[in-house]
């Protein structure tokens, strides 16, 4: 990631890492963010705070009036939805962006921002002044406004490229300044928790459900991780053996669909629901499970455990 370089007087930037459940696959792209941000943005300073799943922060917290705040997040944990922790996350959220330039970017692809909590409506963000904070910010919608709700503040979503990062060092840098962009908003109080639950659906509609929304590079690598353990470092193993190409939001999209939940510990430890590897490996042609078996058997000294599910070893023998 380069970003090109820009005027604006030097900020401190807080770079927050969301250390949830599923975000552990995105810390390269805090490494490469971090440094791309250090030497190229408008930046005097950058510091990393992380932002854990029970919505508090850990890290040195400075407060400047050139301060600005930019939050690498799926927007998929538990600090981001009504309960507790997203109670304690929400509270802080709002505090910074009442006061100062805050914006989120968000690995995940722009067409699956509508799953998570912070979804994001394309439009024009306009800035009254040089380092207007998000409460400042007057946004218009494309299509149809969003129902923000009373006192409500915008506060900017970005895919993790140049020209989206560009936008927003714009909006940092001069007055009276207008951009694209797509905006989320902060209500004011977060609403009751839902009781919407994967655990409520069968292994069948959870993978049609899946199956419905989902890319087909992402079916078929849920596919091929039913035949292991769903760790992931053992994901990303069979992610890199099944795509050429492998792009990290089609393991994403895997380890956000419900299919899977996560196991309390080690970040990056998950357990498929119940019935769901069998429907999952039903979708495997038999030669391709087979070399995916193999792979698995041939990786397990190495990470000096059995990676093959019982099922996987019986369909293949």
């Amino acid at each position: 990631m380069t970003i090109g370089t820009n005027t604006a007087p030097a900020y401190r930037l807080q770079l927050v890492f969301d250390a949830g459940p599923t975000m552990s696959m995105w810390r390269p792209l805090l490494r490469r963010l971090r440094q791309s941000l250090a030497q190229d943005g408008p930046f005097g300073s950058v510091t990393v705070s992380v932002l854990k799943a029970d919505g508090t922060l850990r890290g040195r917290q400075v407060e400047n009036d050139r301060l600005v705040t930019l939050v690498l997040s799926d927007c998929s944990g538990p600090q981001w939805y009504p309960g507790p922790a997203g109670d304690r996350w929400h509270k802080t959220l709002r505090s910074w962006a009442r006061v100062r330039p805050v914006a989120v970017v968000q690995p995940l692809p722009e067409r699956m921002w509508q799953r998570t909590a912070l979804p994001g409506t394309p439009g024009r963000v306009h800035a009254p002044a040089a380092g207007s904070a998000n409460s400042e910010l007057i946004f218009t919608a494309y299509d149809s406004a969003p129902h923000a709700g009373a006192d409500s503040i915008p506060v900017p979503v970005l895919e993790p490229s140049s020209a989206w990062l560009e936008n927003w060092f714009t909006l940092l840098g001069a007055s009276g300044t207008e951009v694209p962009a797509a905006v989320a908003f902060i209500p004011q109080a977060l609403p009751a928790e839902g009781t919407t639950s994967p655990a409520g659906l069968t292994a069948e509609e959870l993978v049609l459900r899946f199956r419905a929304t989902a890319s087909p590079e992402a079916f078929r690598l849920a596919g091929h991780l039913a035949a292991g353990v769903p760790h992931l470092p053992v994901m990303q193993l069979l992610h890199s053996s099944v795509e050429t190409a492998p792009c990290p939001s089609h393991l994403a999209e895997v380890i956000l669909s419900g299919l899977l939940r996560a196991v309390p510990g080690r970040p990056g430890i998950y357990a498929f629901r119940e019935g769901v590897a069998s429907v999952l490996l039903r979708t495997v042609p038999r030669s391709s499970l087979s070399r995916t078996v193999a792979l698995l058997r041939q990786a397990e000294p190495s990470m000096r455990r059995a990676l093959v599910s019982a099922e996987a070893s019986r369909l293949v023998g």
